[in-house]
Order: structure tokens, then C-alpha cells, then sequence
């Protein structure tokens, strides 16, 4: 191979007058740079070793032993536990990754020799940060807040969306998807006794004091009182004027016992 166009060298005649290392630098530039030129980079499917290009081993394998000048790559599957996913020239195959339940994560495809673990959120989480299809950290959902309604609930992939509840609603824990209207106090002697808020209902109460609602029992007791008594009195009247009737009772023959006298011959006095 020839020198390139443009870095030819010039005549002895016209090279620039410069001392001996100068010149020596400038010739070692121009040796190195067609040999630069003339090394070309491994295929693809291939790794380089050394000055060789040697064929790369599948997915799920790893190189056990180079090629050679007469001799192809010697590969090895991986072991349990560990992979490769794509065409390499590694010795060693790639550690297996873990999930960890400390980080909230799980086990959603477990680890093949030509696939690593895919890891994915716990229930109550979802994921802030991943790779391809692989969650890497995960985080608990957000809880709605008393007086907040759940405008859509968390996902493996959303944290939970909340809403504050419209007036005259309202939403004691933060769980219903509805807020729940207000109680209108509208019952027969009710009265609102405290208004409700975002977070708790209204609280009604029966009209009127509590000094009303005593005076109310004695008004019963006194009219169970006069009915008692009215009852006695028209019991003492029917009796007053019901005619009294008398039975006579006959009346008994006297217990007397008659006793015949018996005829008895006179006897003499006596001494005659």
C-alpha cells in the first residue's frame, strides 16, 4: 500500500530543515497511520481477542475457552441462577437479580438462563422508577384524606388520585369513591344540634330543650294519675247506686229433744 494522497512525502530536497528528533517524529506519524487504517473492528457477532475476531456465544451461554488460529469458540451454558440475554463474549454469565420484599418488590418473572428477573410493586404500592419492564424502587400508595372522596385508586403503575368533597358532602375516612350528602334535619321536632363538615355528617337532636322534654313525662304521669283515679271513683259510684237485695235465710227448728213420761204405778206412801 502506497502512501495516501496528500501525506506523500516530500524530496529530501524540500523537507523542512528541523533537527533529528523532530524529524523522527514526523516519520513515525506517517508509518503508524496506514497500519491504523488497515486494522478494521470485529463483526457484530463477534469479540475481539487480541488481534483475532472470535465468533460470540448465544444467549444463555458464556465463553468457556477462545478461539483459536484452526478452532471456533468454546462456549458453556450458565449455571443456576446467573444469564446472558444476548449474543457475548463474556466468561463469566450475568448475576441473577433479586427482589426484595424490604423494597416492596416481588417476583413477576423469575430468572431463566436467558432472561434475568423481572421484578414488579407489591400490593398498596406502585413503581417511581424502572427499567424497560423491570420496577426498580416502589412506593405506597397515598391514603385520601378525611373530607376527600378517591377520584381514581392506585395502580401498579399510579400512586391514588384524591378530591376534595364538594359542599354539603362529606367523607369520614377518605375511602368512598362518592362523598356522602349531609342529614337534613327534618324529622318531626328535630332540630340541627351540629353542622356538619367535610369530614363528618350533621348531628340533629329532637326540638325544643331538654327542660321540655321533662315537663312532657309529667304531663303523661299526672294523666295516668287522674285515669287511676277516675276509674276508682266510677267504681265506688256503681256501687253507691246498685239496689241492695237481701235474702232470708230460714230460720232453723230448735235442737229440742222430747222425752215421753212413762206411767208408773202409785206407790204407798211410805210406813203404811
Amino acid at each position: 500500500m502506497g502512501p495516501l494522497r496528500g501525506w506523500e512525502l516530500p524530496p529530501w530536497s524540500q523537507a523542512p530543515k528541523a533537527d533529528a528528533l523532530s524529524q523522527a517524529l514526523y516519520l513515525l506519524l506517517l508509518g503508524s497511520l496506514p497500519w491504523a487504517l488497515a486494522t478494521a473492528p470485529c463483526k457484530e457477532e463477534e469479540y475481539p481477542v487480541g488481534s483475532e475476531c472470535c465468533p460470540k456465544c448465544s444467549p444463555g451461554y458464556r465463553v468457556k475457552e477462545a478461539c483459536g488460529e484452526l478452532t471456533g469458540t468454546v462456549c458453556a451454558p450458565c449455571d443456576p441462577g446467573t444469564y446472558t440475554a444476548h449474543l457475548n463474549g463474556l466468561s463469566e454469565c450475568l448475576q441473577c437479580r433479586m427482589c426484595d420484599p424490604a423494597m416492596a418488590l416481588v417476583t413477576r418473572q423469575k430468572c431463566s438462563r436467558t432472561e434475568n428477573t423481572v421484578c414488579a410493586c407489591a400490593q398498596g404500592h406502585f413503581c417511581i422508577s424502572e427499567n424497560e419492564d423491570d420496577c426498580v424502587e416502589c412506593r405506597p400508595h397515598t391514603p385520601c384524606k378525611p373530607g376527600q372522596r378517591v377520584v381514581a385508586r392506585g395502580t401498579e403503575q399510579r400512586d391514588t388520585m384524591c378530591e376534595d368533597c364538594p359542599p354539603g358532602t362529606f367523607s369520614p375516612n377518605g375511602t368512598l369513591e362518592q362523598c356522602q350528602p349531609w342529614t337534613m334535619c327534618s324529622g318531626p321536632f328535630q332540630r340541627e344540634a351540629h353542622a356538619g363538615t367535610s369530614s363528618s355528617d350533621v348531628t340533629c337532636s329532637s326540638w325544643g330543650p331538654p327542660l321540655m322534654s321533662s315537663f312532657l313525662g309529667i304531663f303523661v304521669l299526672l294523666v295516668l294519675i287522674s285515669l287511676c283515679f277516675w276509674m276508682k271513683r266510677r267504681r265506688q259510684h256503681e256501687r253507691s247506686t246498685k239496689p241492695r237485695t237481701f235474702q232470708q235465710v230460714p230460720q232453723a227448728p230448735p235442737d229440742v229433744t222430747t222425752v215421753a213420761m212413762e206411767e208408773t204405778a202409785s206407790m204407798p206412801p211410805a210406813g203404811v
